[in-house]
């Protein structure tokens, strides 16, 4: 907690020391009873609300150290960036990185109502979730150790119900079978414990982040609400990934004790040395946890409704050479570089996020037919000659890992973990990126590029000027064919609102597809591209999108805005 407010802020500036009742929120200092009232009377304070100094201590650490003015230059933040996702005082605003920025709000705009934002209230219900999990695999795992408790009873109990059946030669190797036994159950026990434990730890840490929720909601502003919403996302992914690991990795499988028979006993042996052997055995794990719903994975607070898509437009940001002849894909990476793929010679082109080339990558898998950005310098790469996925490594220039694919590939994405890949065939596939594992996604549309959005895939119909949009079963939710206005589909990207970007290399533009596939709009045409064009992505973090022509070698990045 920042003790600075302990002090009465307008008496410290008098060189006078009083101890504060009050925190001014607005003001963001505490202030002693006498500069209470005159705050309360002052034309200019008069409306700020203030709050009893004890319950502003409450307030988690974190929220109470979040800054209410701009440390540059000392004024209160009063505006919003959306392009730069920052808060802003009013010279911030006019300042060299803020100048051509066209989406500053004012805060009031963002901040109302952060305590009842989708954001917050989704944050609240999945900590209150995670903890009914931690609840219920407590509950489970002192369920598995009274089963283990009964099994080892029922164990024994078979065991000297054989022994009285045979002569006394088995009193003492029957001594050495129940020892093994408590041993086992001893040894599951103890591992079970020491998850017990640490499931109380993420527990005891939930609670927490519980009573900071209930905390903010009752005394933090909405400024400190808004600002500290990441910081509390960041706390339960972290703690709802680590719950996931545990289902993968069967920490949560029942451990089941059971015994193997020495079938020598059936007929009594002059060399039975042994009654047996207890047998440990995790089961998969039976317990449904709650999990956030789809499409929750992240809790980002989007500041931008969906744009209608008559308001979109594009700037251009710089213009460069790829020095390719036959352009196949192309993406942004977080980092804003820049990788285009090129089909025949098979190769990857780096370049850096003002178009300046880094290096070329060559050797990776024959005629790379479309690349996709993982994570970091990671891009995946596919072939419609090779059935695998390839995961390549930009700094090393190396291809460091091949997933197996059922087929070869026409179009690639990825999103959440998992690619989606258009094989040319009557179907989509998702591939995991850590299992591997291979889903089908019913369709009757031969596809080749592909793009994905929440629960909607896009793809580009093969041998036609259609574009067809489709759930994750497979079920057929718009199409668009309009060769009036493009023609030559090619390579497809989707925006964080579900419109799509659409090049034509027929008709030598780009358009943009409203997300229910009724509205569309030309965004560049032949004059803009100066030749035919074929790659392109989109960047929703940095509103970026690139377009590289097929043959001439030319890129264009381009600056998306959505008012």
């Amino acid at each position: 907690m920042a003790s600075s407010f302990d002090q009465c802020g307008v008496c410290t500036s008098r060189h006078v020391s009083k101890l504060s009742v009050v925190w001014c929120p607005d003001c963001d200092e505490g202030l002693c009873q006498d500069c209470k009232k005159h705050h309360s009377l002052s034309k200019a304070s008069r409306n700020h609300t203030t709050v009893p100094i004890d319950e502003y201590h409450k307030l988690p650490s974190f929220i109470a150290n979040i800054k209410l003015h701009c440390d540059e230059h000392d004024e209160k933040f009063q505006l919003f960036c959306k392009q730069h996702d920052e808060v802003l005082c009013r010279k911030c605003a006019i300042s060299e990185k803020h100048a051509e920025c066209k989406a500053i709000i004012p805060i009031e705009d963002v901040i109302q109502n952060a305590k009842t934002s989708v954001a917050f209230t989704e944050i609240e219900s999945s900590f209150q979730a995670l903890n009914e999990n931690m609840r219920l695999i407590l509950q489970d795992r002192q369920k598995n150790i009274s089963a283990l408790s009964d099994s080892k009873n029922k164990l024994k109990s078979d065991i000297s119900a054989i022994r009285h059946k045979i002569n006394q030669h088995l009193d003492q190797i029957q001594d050495h079978v129940i020892v093994e036994l408590n041993k086992a159950v001893e040894n599951s026990t103890q591992q079970i414990q020491s998850f017990i434990a640490s499931v109380r730890k993420n527990q005891n840490e939930i609670d927490e982040c519980i009573d900071d929720v209930e905390t903010i909601k009752k005394y933090a502003t909405d400024m400190q609400t808004f600002l500290g919403i990441k910081q509390l996302e960041n706390k339960l992914n972290e703690t709802e990934n680590e719950t996931l690991l545990w289902t993968r990795s069967n920490s949560l499988g029942p451990t089941v004790v059971s015994y193997q028979l020495n079938t020598l006993l059936q007929n009594i042996s002059n060399e039975i040395t042994t009654f047996g052997k207890p047998v440990v055995h995790v089961q998969p794990c039976e317990l449904s946890l709650l999990r956030k719903k789809e499409g929750q994975a992240q809790l980002t607070v989007r500041l931008e409704p969906k744009t209608s898509v008559e308001h979109i437009t594009l700037k251009l940001k710089t213009k460069f050479k790829t020095f390719c002849t036959d352009v196949s894909g192309c993406c942004i990476l977080h980092s804003g570089k820049l990788v285009v793929s090129n089909h025949n010679p098979s190769n990857l082109i780096l370049f850096a996020p003002d178009g300046k080339f880094e290096k070329k990558i060559y050797n990776i898998i024959p005629t790379i037919y479309d690349v996709a950005y993982v994570y970091n310098e990671t891009v995946a790469v596919v072939s419609n000659n090779e059935k695998n996925i390839k995961l390549v490594n930009l700094k090393s220039g190396k291809a460091f890992r091949s997933i197996h694919t059922d087929l070869p590939s026409n179009g690639l994405t990825y999103i959440k973990g998992s690619f989606i890949i258009s094989s040319g065939e009557k179907h989509l596939l998702e591939v995991g990126l850590e299992n591997t594992k291979t889903n089908m996604i019913g369709s009757n549309v031969v596809s080749t590029y592909v793009a994905s959005f929440e629960n909607n895939i896009y793809s580009k119909m093969k041998d036609k000027n259609t574009i067809v949009c489709q759930n994750r079963n497979g079920d057929l939710l718009w199409t668009f064919t309009d060769e009036t206005v493009i023609k030559g589909n090619r390579c497809i990207t989707v925006d964080a609102h579900g419109n799509l970007f659409v090049v034509g290399k027929e008709s030598q533009n780009v358009i943009i597809i409203s997300s229910d596939g009724t509205k569309h709009k030309i965004l560049l045409s032949e004059k803009d591209l100066c030749g035919v064009p074929w790659a392109i992505d989109y960047h929703s973090e940095l509103k970026s999108l690139l377009v590289a022509n097929e043959k001439d070698g030319q890129a264009f990045l381009y600056t998306v805005s959505y008012s």
